[in-house]
């Protein structure tokens, strides 16, 4: 097992964001888990498969994430983050800014961190 503090976390957290908007497969693949379970603040569900499907195939376009109150806590192998965010994307022909609030859990196998799961409430406007 790796050692991982917050800012390491934080930093896995920018990569993805960084390859969910420009759409970079590889990194998704190494940074999402098998198991992912991805739920959005609609309340819909996505796999791993099935999440980077609807990033590639432009379904879900992310076009900009201003991320704050961000806070990360490392519990061994696993990583928990919390925050708000408001993300720019454009989902099935429409543009949208989503407020929300989010939890984000990623786990250490192997020696490499990925994303386990995401789970966004939209916030009060």
């Amino acid at each position: 097992m790796t050692t991982a503090t917050t800012n390491d976390i934080l930093a896995l957290e920018d990569r993805r964001w960084a390859a969910q908007i420009n759409k970079d497969e590889a990194e998704l693949a190494a940074l999402l888990s098998d198991e992912l379970r991805y739920t959005h603040s609609t309340g819909s569900v996505d796999t791993k498969t099935s999440y980077m499907a609807s990033i590639l195939d432009n379904v879900v376009d992310y076009q900009t994430a201003e991320r704050t109150d961000t806070e990360a806590s490392v519990l061994g192998s696993t990583a928990v983050v919390g925050g708000k965010a408001i993300i720019g994307v454009e989902a099935r022909g429409r543009q949208l800014e989503l407020k929300v609030a989010y939890t984000v859990v990623w786990i250490e196998r192997d020696g490499a961190w990925q994303l386990l799961t995401w789970q966004s409430t939209p916030l009060a406007a």
